[in-house]
């Protein structure tokens, strides 16, 4: 994000946000159980997850990865990476998404400071969790399952937020132009004025920039 956070966040505070953003309380408790993944299951996860602004699907996906490199620590290389990733995403965003969740909306330049680099942590987590499913090779267990749902779903919220940084870059612009217009038609007006009662003829058109 825009401003990273310094301090880590405390068990308290992570366990409010699995609270808050459920899919890594549903995430948890599949790892936890060994429970078949069916497919009415992965729908609800998706529709959950793509229901959710950028910022918070980026921390919701960052915890279920969290909890699912826990689970191959011992399986693989690349659940360790996947750890420290999503753990870095975790305490950079999650002390100011759990200040607004509690203190109220954000404005539209706070939510845009933190969608900065929103786009960035969810490809590299996708990419990650994509490694990983690549290296199990077996399509149909939990790991594969969760990480190839979690990283479809990290992409799609990475194409919505560069989306949405792109809109807001466009009517920052077209604010600019549209103060920079009134000042020079202002300014027209005045010339006008100044010729209103002389014996100066004013040619059409000559009053436009």
């Amino acid at each position: 994000m825009g401003q990273k956070m310094l301090n880590q966040l405390t068990q308290g505070q992570y366990e409010q946000l699995k609270q808050h953003l459920i899919v890594p309380i549903a995430v948890a408790d599949i790892l936890h159980h060994d429970l078949e993944i069916e497919p009415e299951m992965q729908y609800g996860l998706h529709l959950a997850l793509s229901e959710i602004d950028p910022d918070s699907a980026l921390l919701a996906i960052a915890l279920c990865a969290s909890d699912l490199a826990d689970k191959n620590i011992n399986r693989t290389p690349l659940a360790a990476a996947l750890k420290k990733e999503a753990n870095n995403i975790i305490d950079d965003y999650g002390p100011t998404w759990l200040r607004y969740f509690k203190n109220g909306p954000m404005s539209p330049d706070a939510f845009e400071a933190v969608l900065e680099t929103v786009p960035e942590d969810l490809e590299a987590l996708a990419d990650i969790m994509d490694a990983l499913c690549a290296e199990i090779e077996d399509e149909n267990c939990t790991t594969s399952l969760l990480a190839s749902l979690l990283s479809i779903q990290a992409r799609a919220h990475m194409e919505i937020s560069d989306y949405i940084l792109s809109e807001m870059a466009f009517e920052k612009s077209q604010t600019q132009e549209n103060i920079e217009i009134v000042p020079q038609q202002q300014a027209n007006v005045i010339d006008m004025e100044a010729y209103r009662g002389s014996n100066i003829l004013l040619f059409p058109g000559t009053s436009r920039s």
